[in-house]
């Protein structure tokens, strides 16, 4: 057991096999395969037999894609040469029939197309009835709001006024009740010069004298601040009525410029309802015109058809003729192709 352990790490030392003799044996695995290969031909057969059948298979498709295209190419030939025909009001018995029904869908569009333009025109009408309204609708707002502007603006000018006389107002009483207080403690301070044993007596007189001259001066500051507090009042209670009667202007005109939007708006969403319905109405009719025109195109494949066979002589349908003759050589010439690889 010791012999094998101390054996497995010089294995797992060891370089392998050579890099060279790994390609050498590749090599002659392909030359076995070719070997084998070249003596079996039942291999060889099957082999070709497949290859062969993919590409047979790949080249079917390919041509029944092409036969697909000129098929299609000659049906488009065929509705072509019967507008041309239907254009060119180009008559046969062969094709009685089908211009009698091809007349019948011409004569239900031209009924539709009648309708159309009633309804187009209605759908004009009513447009330009809709925008004349709105501008009028418009025209009347402006108006109003013309005419509310300058309230508009005195209006801002008083409330600024306002503010401004609220502010000096405030100013005034804080200032008022400060002076009150500074008046207070000067008085208190005259009395206690005159009365005050902490004062010499000779120093008594001047002190007093000087605080009775403060308290003075406070007292008129007061009286002052006092007499402008009403006038203050008084002007802020003019502006206040000047701002109710500017906002009653201005009520005026709000009240008038929704009377209009309410008027105007009713009519116009009528108006617009009106229209969509119209414009339904246009949209089937079209789509009415789309779909007999539809019906028309098998019709004109068919007379295409019929005037191909019967070969109806006629200078303008000749080049049609003979593009029809190309693509039906090379229909057949496809499908012999298709044939031989069945």
């Amino acid at each position: 057991m010791d012999e094998i352990l101390q054996a497995q790490p010089a294995l797992e030392a060891g370089e392998g096999l050579p890099f060279w003799l790994l390609w050498f044996l590749l090599f002659v695995i392909i030359l076995l395969v070719a070997f084998i290969f070249l003596r079996d031909k039942d291999l060889r057969r099957r082999l070709s037999s497949f290859l062969s059948g993919a590409r047979r298979h790949m080249l079917r498709l390919r041509l029944q894609v092409k036969l697909k295209k000129e098929k299609q190419k000659k049906t488009a030939l065929w509705r072509e040469l019967g507008k041309l025909a239907w254009n060119e009001d180009f008559r046969a018995p062969c094709i009685e029939g089908e211009c009698a029904k091809l007349a019948d869908l011409e004569e239900e569009i031209g009924r539709h197309q009648k309708t159309w333009h009633d309804v187009y025109s209605r759908v004009e009408v009513l447009g330009k009835e809709h925008e004349a309204a709105l501008q009028r609708f418009r025209a009347l707002v402006a108006e109003q709001e013309e005419a509310r502007q300058p309230h508009q603006e005195e209006m801002a000018a008083l409330a600024g006024r306002k503010r401004e006389i609220l502010d000096a107002l405030e100013a005034s009483l804080r200032e008022a009740e400060s002076a009150e207080a500074q008046l207070e403690a000067v008085e208190r301070e005259a009395r206690a010069a005159e009365d005050g044993p902490e004062l010499a007596p000779a120093e008594r007189p001047a002190r007093a004298d000087k605080a009775r001259d403060k308290a003075a001066a406070l007292a008129d500051q007061v009286r002052a601040l006092r007499e402008r507090i009403p006038r203050l009042q008084e002007e802020r209670y003019r502006l206040e009525r000047r701002l109710e009667a500017v906002e009653g202007r201005i009520r005026v005109f709000n009240a008038a410029i929704q009377r209009i939007d309410e008027e105007y708006r009713e009519r116009l969403q009528a108006r617009e309802k009106e229209i969509r319905e119209w414009q339904k109405a246009k949209q089937h009719v079209q789509d009415k015109i789309v779909g007999v025109k539809r019906l028309m195109e098998p019709l004109f494949e068919n007379v295409g058809r019929i005037l191909a066979e019967a070969r109806i002589d006629h200078e303008d349908m000749a080049i049609l003729y003979f593009e029809i003759d190309g693509v039906d050589r090379t229909i057949a010439e496809i499908e012999t192709r298709l044939e031989r690889l069945k």
